[in-house]
This record gives C-alpha cells, structure tokens and sequence, in this order.
C-alpha cells in the first residue's frame, strides 16, 4: 500500500474515534500517503429527510434511493454520468430479436426500482454500437426490449455475455 484515500468526513477506529485528520498523521508516520478528499454537494438537497450525519453530501445511500424511486435524472446528476446497469445474460435469456429476459440474479449492480424506463441504450461490446432499449424492471425479472437485437453481431454461444443498459 502506498497510499490511503478517504472523504473529509472518514472516521474510523473504536467507536469512529479517528478522523481525517488522525489518518493523515498515522500516515506519515508509517510513510503512507494520505489524500484527504473534499465532500461533493448534492445539488438538489431536497431529498427527503435527513438523519445528523447528513449534510447533503453525495453518498452511496443517497443514490441507493434514487434508484429506488426510479429517478434516473437525479441518480445521473449524483453519480455524474449515466447510471449502467450490468446483466449477466445466457444465450436462451435472448428468446427473441427484440427481448432480452433475465432473473433479477443476473444483476450485477443495482437496479432502478420496478418500473418502464425508456430511451435507455443497451452495450453489448466494446466495438459494437449501442441499441436503443427500453427497460422494464418487475419484481423478479428484467427485461430489454429493442428494436432488433440482430444489430448486435454478438457471439451468443459463449456460456455468458456481459450486457449494459446506460439510462438516458
């Protein structure tokens, strides 16, 4: 380890007795370098309510539930990109030229809460195009449905293919 990265708001220790700044010392005592990183705001700062740790920083709990409310917008603005989420697909999960079923543990990320989510981009590969998709995420299953998913020149024999689908 040559380094340690942590926000300004890190504890860590008994009780979460460390702070930032204690990291910063431990550090060069031990010859590590320590980067203390500055919180990033959430622009919105309307999310609801706030427990005392809060004070609107970005965190992953605050993406977590704009997932789950489905707010891709927000989940974009917090994240600073596309939110992507990834799907382990067989190929009998591709009954058609236009669906994509997988069972919800096929998912390697989070999803968004259940729900239609359209103008979503689906990637298939580094060097194909991306499809235009919709999205629908139910209780136990999600589905990809596109136009034509014979755009994608995808080798489907191999045991499992990694897909994403980038929300618009």
């Amino acid at each position: 380890v040559c380094g340690v990265v942590a926000g300004e708001n890190y504890r860590f220790g008994y009780r979460a007795s460390g702070d930032a700044s204690e990291l910063v010392r431990l550090c060069e005592e031990y010859g590590i370098g320590a980067y203390i990183i500055s919180s990033v705001m959430d622009k919105k700062q309307d999310s609801g309510k706030r427990d005392s740790k809060d004070r609107g920083q970005v965190s992953s709990t605050r993406v977590r539930q704009a997932l789950a409310a489905g707010d891709m917008r927000y989940v974009s603005e917090l994240l600073g990109r596309a939110h992507r989420l990834i799907l382990r697909v067989r190929a009998r999960d591709v009954p058609s030229e236009r669906r994509i079923s997988v069972p919800r543990s096929s998912l390697l990320n989070l999803p968004p809460g259940n729900g239609i989510y359209k103008a979503c981009l689906l990637l298939v590969g580094d060097h194909e195009p991306s499809i235009p998709c919709s999205l629908v995420v139910d209780t136990s299953n999600i589905h990809v449905e596109a136009e034509d998913l014979r755009l994608c020149n995808s080798d489907w024999s191999q045991e499992f293919r990694l897909l994403g689908v980038e929300f618009g």
